[in-house]
């Protein structure tokens, strides 16, 4: 019998589709996931609001649908993405109405704890035709709502056209819709930023969450950054903002982002920027933009602040436009193990979140070994639910590393190669092949330059590996298919050269 590939300490979907993370927060004693969902088949369909909750960001309880595109606002594309937030002891959820052509923002409120929620009848309460005629009204979306100083602010993706004081307002042809089999497709094919705008993030406020006026654009021409971040032709989905460390931090997953060197490999990628949000005008000033994750499958991230003051984020653990082996299952759609975020030395920095360190057991260490243009079994280090912490002495190789979820017949690589100064995530032997629209599907590199030692703190959850490397410096996360029965591994190899695995451990992670 054929077993699963459902995870055991990841959030996934029961059955159907799950995609973005949608209003994260900790409400009413839990931390609550809303997310995209799609109940009926593994592909994306017209989207209903999942909802899980959680104590220990370790078990997840699935929960009732909280929203149902019952609408005639909400045809075609359903219920989508946005955000949570809590007023006078209610949950309120801000959502996107979203159709081919138009996107609006609506408001659904829970007076039971966050279980069942009523749509209000005065929906949709923002459209961009009464924000400001910059803002396109095909792209609108993703409304992430916070409180500041006593007034409500909500951060959006938008495509944002050039309207030039004194001059008309240009009309947008009418384009005929047609079926919405990929929204990220949907998104970014057949447009021309020129009429219908550049991607970019909007703020609006409010005093009351139902009235909104528009405060400006946040991205602007900063000659340190590459135009391709404010010539986008496609959108800033899932925005987020928070300050953490004294630092202000916006997330966003840029749709059509160029690569650039080993960076924005994914068709689709998720950045944060940190810098200098201006609250009467609207424009960001950044000091610094960094990839969230250099691995193949991390998207719509978004966070939430816990009662101890420590901000937690989880994204999708998939990609768009990708061939997705568990629609086999009757299922599609995982999500991250949650990360502490912290802003240290002008980065920001990813830790796994603390709670996974209850459910280690069957503690193994090992080392030192030494490896010359060889490949070496690690005694008592196997699995394929574990946790592996390894430090890496790179020598004189020119590529070292450790093989996981391994066999004779399969093998997922995490090695430095020198030639490269990068760490590489290879998955073209892990098993199921992932297809997909990107240039390269099977091969991610992180450039780290030439360092003389390399930490790696791996968790691999059946069919998912995220790579924490250098305490949370960077982070790779992909999903990998591999035989579930013999695929359980872990092997440390040197290539032409000498390598050091100066200390690895490994946890069973029991839940």
């Amino acid at each position: 019998m054929k077993k699963s590939y459902r995870q055991f300490y990841h959030a996934n979907v029961l059955s159907g589709w799950g995609n973005d993370p949608n209003g994260t927060i900790f409400y009413n004693g839990k931390a609550h996931l809303f997310f995209q969902h799609y109940p009926y088949k593994p592909e994306w369909g017209i989207m209903h609001w999942g909802h899980f909750v959680t104590e220990d960001f370790i078990h997840w309880e699935n929960l009732p649908l909280a929203l149902e595109p019952l609408e005639d606002y909400e045809e075609i594309c359903g219920c989508c993405s946005g955000s949570a937030i809590e007023k006078d002891g209610k949950l309120y959820l801000m959502y996107t109405a979203a159709q081919p052509e138009l996107q609006r923002q609506c408001i659904a409120v829970s007076e039971d704890g966050g279980i069942h929620f009523e749509k209000d009848p005065g929906n949709p309460i923002v459209t961009a035709d009464q924000i400001s005629p910059e803002i396109a009204m095909r792209d609108f979306r993703d409304p992430r709502v916070f409180l500041k100083d006593g007034v409500y602010y909500m951060l959006a993706g938008a495509r944002v056209r050039d309207i030039r004081d004194g001059e008309p307002v240009p009309e947008l042809p009418v384009r005929k819709p047609g079926p919405v089999s990929s929204p990220s497709l949907g998104d970014v094919t057949d447009i021309d930023p020129k009429i219908y705008g550049y991607g970019n993030l909007v703020l609006l406020k409010s005093d009351d969450l139902y009235h909104w006026s528009y405060v400006g654009k946040l991205l602007y021409n900063q000659e340190e950054y590459s135009e391709e971040f404010y010539h986008l032709n496609g959108v800033y989905e899932c925005p987020d903002y928070f300050v953490i460390d004294g630092t202000e931090v916006v997330l966003a997953s840029p749709q059509n982002l160029p690569q650039t060197g080993n960076h924005y490999q994914n068709i689709h990628s998720g950045l944060y920027m940190l810098g200098n949000l201006d609250f009467e005008t609207g424009r960001f000033q950044v000091s610094y933009i960094g990839e969230a994750d250099s691995g193949f499958d991390f998207y719509a991230a978004q966070t939430l602040r816990m009662p101890d003051d420590r901000v937690i984020m989880i994204a999708w653990k998939e990609m768009w436009d990708r061939s997705f082996p568990t629609r086999e299952e009757g299922w599609a759609g995982t999500y991250t193990l949650p990360r502490e975020l912290s802003v240290e030395e002008g980065r920001l920095i990813q830790r796994p979140v603390r709670e996974i360190k209850q459910y280690r057991k069957n503690h193994v260490s090992a080392g030192p070994v030494q490896c010359t243009d060889a490949c070496v079994n690690l005694a008592g280090i196997s699995g394929n639910v574990v946790e592996i912490k390894a430090e890496i002495e790179t020598g004189s190789a020119e590529k070292c590393g450790l093989k996981v979820f391994c066999s004779e017949q399969h093998e997922t690589l995490i090695y430095y190669d020198r030639k490269e100064k990068a760490l590489v995530f290879d998955r073209s032997r892990s098993g199921i092949k992932i297809s997909g629209k990107d240039t390269v599907t099977q091969k991610r590199y992180l450039d780290i330059g030439e360092p003389e030692k390399i930490t790696l703190d791996l968790f691999l959850d059946v069919c998912s590996l995220e790579v924490f490397v250098d305490g949370g410096k960077h982070v790779m996360t992909g999903n990998v298919y591999p035989d579930i029965d013999t695929d359980i591994e872990v092997r440390f190899f040197a290539e032409n050269g000498t390598a050091a695995l100066s200390a690895i451990e490994k946890y069973d992670i029991c839940v």
